[in-house]
């Protein structure tokens, strides 16, 4: 079937990994009037140009059907108090003769995919990104592939202990290379690469230390059902939930300070291109 036999997406989670982006697609899937993607991290455009356009019409078919009053499900891959991962079924109801839309969140597509790649298929999409302080969303992507190395997963790269493997990164980033752990939590180049293809009222930027506080969790959601102009839905005490919760884990305070001391003028430059500032330490 066409994309016209579908709802197509109003909203796209763009990213960032390891930002809390799980809790929140939970939390707008939540709402009366949003039904989910079938998979929850589709990474459609993450496959490249070619794969996008012959495959286009598996993505749209990802989507509700316009015409359907079946309930929607996705399967949802979640972290147990061990950090050991499991699978579980989502099941969202759907009301006959009720207005909805739906949206995906694929978390590497701010950093890894062309901007105008998605403009393509996605011309009106609203895009919402949510980030985090980069040497939390460091140390978070590292433990992540960690496990999956011990998972057995082919990464294509050796997984050190966190120090190791950070400490190589910056020196890599000052001779100009990239890096796995935190080259994405280089923000600001980025965001100006999206912001070249898409108007800047079309992407909103919201941030994980926020959404881990009810009360600011609701005022995210508040301002993302204006963003998407749902009606407004109260959450009430859903929001204090957290998804894919990773078992606490820490690391020297020495080596905080030398990533911290890495980030300082990259966190400036993107405070001050956005107009706020956070105490990223």
């Amino acid at each position: 079937m066409a994309s016209a036999d579908y709802i197509t997406p109003t909203f796209f989670i763009i990213g960032e990994r390891k930002c809390g982006t799980s809790s929140l697609y939970r939390y707008l899937v939540q709402h009366p009037n949003v039904l989910p993607c079938s998979l929850k991290e589709p990474n459609f455009f993450g496959k490249g140009e070619q794969y996008a356009s012959e495959h286009i019409d598996q993505y749209w078919a990802l989507y509700p059907e316009k015409k359907s009053s079946k309930h929607s499900s996705f399967m949802w891959p979640e972290l147990n108090p061990d950090g050991i991962l499991y699978e579980e079924e989502v099941i969202i109801p759907r009301i006959a003769n009720q207005d909805y839309i739906t949206g995906e969140a694929s978390v590497n597509t701010f950093y890894e995919v062309a901007p105008a790649l998605v403009k393509k298929y996605l011309p009106d999409i609203k895009l919402i990104l949510l980030l985090r302080n980069p040497i939390d969303r460091a140390f978070s992507h590292h433990r992540m592939y960690q496990r999956f190395q011990e998972e057995g997963r082919n990464l294509g790269f050796q997984v050190n202990s966190f120090e190791e493997d950070i400490l190589a990164e910056i020196r890599l980033i000052k001779k100009g290379g990239t890096g796995h752990y935190l080259s994405p939590g280089i923000y600001l180049p980025t965001l100006k690469r999206w912001h070249s293809v898409f108007d800047k009222t079309t992407l909103k930027i919201f941030f994980t230390e926020d959404l881990k506080i009810p009360s600011k969790a609701h005022n995210i959601l508040a301002e993302i059902q204006l963003f998407l102009n749902l009606p407004y839905y109260n959450y009430g005490k859903y929001v204090a939930q957290q998804f894919n919760k990773a078992p606490l884990a820490s690391f020297s305070t020495q080596l905080r300070s030398k990533i911290s001391n890495f980030y300082q003028p990259y966190n400036e430059a993107f405070f001050s291109y956005i107009g706020q500032n956070r105490n990223w330490k």
